[in-house]
């Protein structure tokens, strides 16, 4: 674990930022070089960029916030304090925001909307692939305890420490990481062979909500009631919010990519 990964002078570099604007800088020189193929200017896809991170920050804040509204009931003032610690995000609320935030977008600057998502959007799977190893470096979004050889111990003075002490644990944010790689690698793959516009985008739904709901299995969730009335303790007799949402989005990816087809039958053009 390695929280500040060094120091130039005084400023300390987090390892969750800089794997941050990495996946950022990655992703955006990704979606450039694809969205050139549609003869979409690079420039015009660096912006949309910008505020897809944005978003992903904010919707990622807001649905923390939203789910754990017991933390902040003496101290509204620390809903908006989110730099005063990284461990205050959920990936969901922030996919969920920037899908919404670039579709807008999109339709407004009148691109192909489907071919135009399905070039970006492997952009975010690079972004879970990198700031997934930001998230084992900072401690947070750690796993439950474990016996297998994979577990981890973290050190004294994090939070995976402060719950578990030195117990191994399941290192989630690694299998994130390698889940956030192969759905890379499967939409590069797919998007080989010609598919009907949207095909890659829907893909990513399914993929992306099927490896989270089964990464909630594994992971640790504090005692508290979630902000949508269903179980988010340690022990989880239910579903986590996460894995309801992962459902939806399993099942829109189906109804979508079922959708699509056979408006690509009806109309090719």
């Amino acid at each position: 674990m390695h929280p500040i990964l060094f120091k130039i002078g005084s400023l300390p570099i987090n390892s969750y930022g800089l794997m941050l604007a990495i996946s950022f800088l990655l992703g955006v020189k990704l979606a450039s070089r694809r969205a050139l193929k549609l003869g979409i200017p690079a420039d015009e896809t660096v912006n949309l960029s910008i505020w897809i991170m944005a978003a992903a920050i904010i919707g990622s804040r807001a649905f923390y916030v939203i789910t754990h509204m017991d933390q902040y009931a003496h101290d509204p003032l620390a809903i908006v304090a989110f730099w005063k610690g990284l461990y205050g995000l959920s990936m969901l609320g922030g996919v969920a925001l920037a899908m919404v935030v670039g579709f807008s977008w999109i339709i407004k600057k009148k691109w192909p909307v489907w071919s135009f998502a399905d070039a970006i959007i492997p952009s975010f799977a690079l972004g879970i692939f990198i700031t997934r190893v930001g998230c084992f470096f900072n401690g947070c979004c750690f796993g439950l305890e474990t016996s297998c050889a994979v577990g981890v111990s973290f050190p004294s003075g994090s939070l995976p420490f402060a719950v578990y002490g030195g117990v191994p644990i399941h290192p989630t944010q690694l299998y994130s990481s390698l889940g956030g790689l192969v759905i890379l690698l499967l939409l590069l793959f797919a998007d080989r062979r010609k598919n009907y516009p949207g095909f890659i985008f829907s893909m990513f739904m399914g993929l992306y909500g099927a490896t989270r709901f089964g990464m909630e299995e594994f992971r640790y969730f504090d005692h508290a009631p979630s902000g949508f009335g269903y179980s988010v303790f340690a022990s989880r007799p239910g579903m986590t919010d996460n894995q309801l949402i992962s459902l939806g989005m399993i099942l829109l990816s189906f109804v979508l990519g079922i959708w699509l087809y056979y408006r690509n039958q009806r109309n090719p053009s």
